[in-house]
């Protein structure tokens, strides 16, 4: 099972890291350099506020979905969960628009914000369904036809001559993403088709439709709230930024919110990208986990393969952006962020930068936990417990932020989503390893602490090295050290045995 899951795997990270890496680090990069920090992060700030609640629309009834089709095969109660979807989206735009006219946000640039989030949960809930179905090829194809379209659309108007800044900067970059979201619904919509996926009603599915509906919204709603309460207390950074960030950088008052929030942006995209691996790792496991689950299955080399993947990742993450994090950003973003200086202290904005992006890593390295775990929780259907832990974490969120932000600016906002992600981290990970079908004894968990000991001992002596950039012999020797000592504490001779498993 592993050889096959491995291989799915790697096919749905092949495809995904040939374009969103593209999508992350060149489009959006690009789009933000020529907009600067204040334009780019009043779009930063509307379309987080677009995120914040898409979760009414589609993420808690996709986790639903998917774990329905991979449990029984097909899609059930089908009419309950289109009207539901419709009801959803009436109360969607009626909350983002109360928050953005309580704002004072621009309707010109949430309009588009509100359209592309329409579309795009549309395309999610096709997306569910292959997914449940295990057609996790097709799947990634979807998922990244939306951003190679609008790759193509934003990098002609980047580059066609045509003046890109100000509102009319943003307001194309948004129709190039409707574009794509457009085309990658027609394509949802045709491998639907051909695998039949329309869900023709036979007579099992016509007795689910008389189960009775309080029973089966109560199931449903508790996804919702899972989901809307995990969106919030990773997407309402960006408003809160706007609203709490001290004058800095020769900006006052909401301009230095803005501003504020295209610095947390800029490392926030990294984040993102970084973020790839876990998020496409964990819609391949929530089928999985719930055919198991339902099965009876042992999941213990599963979630111990999932765990060692993500755990590496997430230490190779925090090791580089503390090394090399200003050189990083630097490359990326150049002299429009390296010579400005905080008018209040001698902390330069290359080095305050530096310090966002360091400990969203951190953050980073909680949230890949967090999609293995949390998934394995969600395949469980322990909604209720996920909802009311992740209402916690968004509480302990917003009061972090309001202490933190402004003392400190975006950085307090990155601190408090470190604190806030590795507490939920923790939780969700105690509440998984409590089920009957995860056995301890089978799993070598002393090897985690262990390798992340290795990356400590080796950013430890990086921070006494003069100018590290300059020695680049013993950098790579460094980051050498790393690689092979983390994957020979987590995986070792278990690569040899993986490999040689037949399906």
């Amino acid at each position: 099972m592993q050889r096959a899951f491995l291989k799915n795997l790697f096919w749905l990270q092949a495809l995904n890291w040939l374009i969103k890496p593209i999508w992350i680090l060149w489009i959006e990069r690009t789009v933000q350099v020529q907009l600067g920090n204040e334009w780019y992060g009043q779009y930063f700030v509307h379309f987080n506020l677009g995120l914040l609640f898409a979760v009414l629309l589609d993420a808690g009834l996709n986790a639903y979905v998917s774990r329905e089709v991979a449990a029984n095969g097909r899609l059930t109660n089908i009419t309950r969960i289109i009207g539901l979807r419709l009801a959803l989206g009436v109360v969607y735009i009626t909350a983002v628009g109360w928050v953005a006219n309580n704002q004072n946000l621009d309707w010109r640039i949430l309009a588009f914000v509100i359209c592309n989030q329409v579309l795009a949960s549309i395309v999610l809930f096709t997306r569910a369904i292959l997914q449940g179905k295990q057609r996790f090829i097709q799947d990634s194809v979807v998922s990244v036809t939306d951003r190679l379209v609008a790759i193509i659309a934003s990098a002609w108007f980047l580059y066609g001559g045509s003046t890109f800044s100000g509102l009319n900067g943003i307001v194309v970059f948004l129709m190039a993403q409707t574009a794509g979201y457009a085309i990658a619904l027609v394509l949802s919509a045709v491998f639907l088709s051909r695998s039949k996926m329309a869900d023709r009603q036979d007579q099992n599915n016509k007795i689910s439709h008389h189960e009775s509906w309080v029973k089966w919204s109560k199931e449903v709603v508790w996804y919702i709230l899972m989901a809307l309460f995990m969106s919030a207390f990773t997407r309402i950074d960006a408003l809160m930024i706007r609203n709490l960030s001290p004058d800095m950088f020769g900006y006052m008052g909401v301009e230095s919110g803005y501003y504020q929030a295209g610095i947390y942006a800029q490392s926030y995209r990294l984040l993102d990208a970084g973020l790839i691996f876990s998020t496409l790792l964990s819609t391949q496991l929530l089928p999985v986990f719930s055919k198991n689950i339902a099965e009876k299955l042992n999941s213990s080399d599963l979630i111990w393969l999932a765990f060692r993947l993500v755990w590496f990742v997430g230490i190779m993450a925090v090791a580089v952006s503390f090394i090399w994090g200003e050189h990083i950003l630097n490359i990326l973003y150049g002299e429009k962020w390296l010579d400005e200086i905080n008018s209040n202290s001698t902390l330069s904005l290359s080095t305050f930068s530096w310090m966002n992006f360091t400990m969203l890593m951190v953050a980073f390295m909680a949230m890949t936990c967090i999609h293995v775990f949390g998934t394995y929780i969600t395949a469980l259907g322990k909604l209720r417990w996920l909802s009311v832990m992740a209402l916690l974490a968004l509480l302990v969120n917003v009061l972090l932020n309001r202490s933190l932000i402004p003392q400190y600016g975006s950085f307090g906002a990155a601190l408090s989503a470190g604190i806030t992600q590795w507490l939920f981290a923790i939780m969700c990970f105690i509440k998984a390893m409590q089920h009957e079908t995860i056995s301890w004894k089978e799993i070598k968990w002393k090897t985690a602490p262990m390798s992340l000991l290795l990356m400590l001992l080796v950013v430890l002596f990086w921070s006494n090295v003069q100018e590290p950039l300059k020695m680049t012999s013993l950098g790579f020797a460094s980051l050498t050290i790393i690689v092979l000592g983390v994957t020979w504490m987590l995986f070792g001779k278990d690569v040899k045995h993986i490999l040689g498993q037949k399906k």
